[in-house]
């Protein structure tokens, strides 16, 4: 099967890949490597990578020649902070660029369309907990979050009345091996390689803010099943469990045998107090369910930043 992978170079992207390489799918790969890395690529398989943004002309035109019959969009300005600081910019990547995308597959002979939206932010400070996915009781509290809720209604209008289906998945708090340990997102990562080099990790706020950590394989699973069911479908993606950034950082404490104590910051503009997702949707409609619990997928962080 012909199949494009916007950011399959990142963190996720180049997971998903590598599980479509080895089911022996003919991919063409896009990422422009401001936080993709060519080491998350293997290089072994029937693929092309386009080093540029997959909404440039450019790269529109190798899209339609391609034809593909699926698209896994996963390509992003991913930092909350930097939608705050640089909404602009935000707006560029995680709007404009997905729509000349969309117009583009809708014009081809694509099937399906399946993106990675964002469950940690598009429903700003939920009532309810876990939180479903028709539970909008408050707007999003960054341009990251508006973006990618915009994004996921543009998505369905678009495709009304084509012959492209969606598979929107709504992603909690994703962690593994291959996440950038030196960005702003990825606690997991980010702590784990403070404790592995003797350093202090910074929890900003009080720490009690709440999140649903989810293992990538986990994730991959649920793109690829997804991606093989022709209805349209909006799901949220997460373990439905909620932990503490303490809780999670006394954990990996306990795991790299550290007695460094966190150091604790302002909070910052744009971060929501609790987030956890109800994925009762996504287990019955994908036949799927989380295999990693926070303690396995951890010790795959560990083993991968100190093998």
């Amino acid at each position: 099967m012909k199949i494009i992978v916007t950011g399959g170079a990142g963190f996720i992207g180049s997971h998903l890949v590598d599980s479509l390489l080895n089911d022996g799918h003919e991919l063409l790969i896009f990422d422009n490597f401001l936080t993709g890395k060519k080491d998350n690529l293997s290089f072994d398989g029937n693929f092309r990578l386009v080093e540029d943004d997959f909404g440039s002309e450019d790269s529109l035109a190798l899209i339609k020649n391609f034809d593909p019959e699926v698209c896994f969009h996963l390509a992003a300005q991913s930092s909350v902070v930097v939608s705050v600081q640089d909404p602009v910019l935000d707006f560029e990547h995680n709007i404009l660029q997905p729509i000349q995308l969309l117009h583009t597959l809708i014009n081809s002979n694509c099937k399906k369309f399946v993106f990675t939206s964002s469950g940690g932010t598009i429903f700003g400070e939920p009532e309810n907990i876990p939180t479903a996915e028709n539970d909008y009781s408050s707007e999003p509290a960054s341009p990251y979050g508006v973006a990618k809720k915009k994004l996921n209604e543009i998505i369905k209008t678009m495709t009304s009345n084509t012959t492209l289906s969606y598979s929107i998945l709504n992603l909690s708090n994703v962690y593994g091996p291959r996440q950038d340990p030196h960005g702003e997102a990825g606690v997991v990562s980010i702590f784990s390689n403070k404790y592995l080099n003797g350093e202090r990790p910074v929890i900003y706020g009080s720490g009690e803010q709440t999140r649903d950590y989810i293992f990538v394989q986990d994730v991959i699973s649920a793109l690829i099943k997804s991606s093989k069911i022709q209805e349209d479908l909006f799901l949220n993606i997460g373990t439905g469990i909620e932990t503490s950034v303490n809780q999670l950082s006394a954990s990996l404490k306990t795991q790299f045998l550290s007695d460094l104590e966190p150091i604790f910051k302002d909070a910052r503009d744009g971060e929501l107090q609790r987030s956890v997702l109800d994925n009762t949707k996504a287990r019955k409609l994908l036949n799927w369910e989380p295999q990693y619990d926070l303690d396995s997928g951890m010790i795959e962080v560990k083993n991968w930043i100190n093998p």
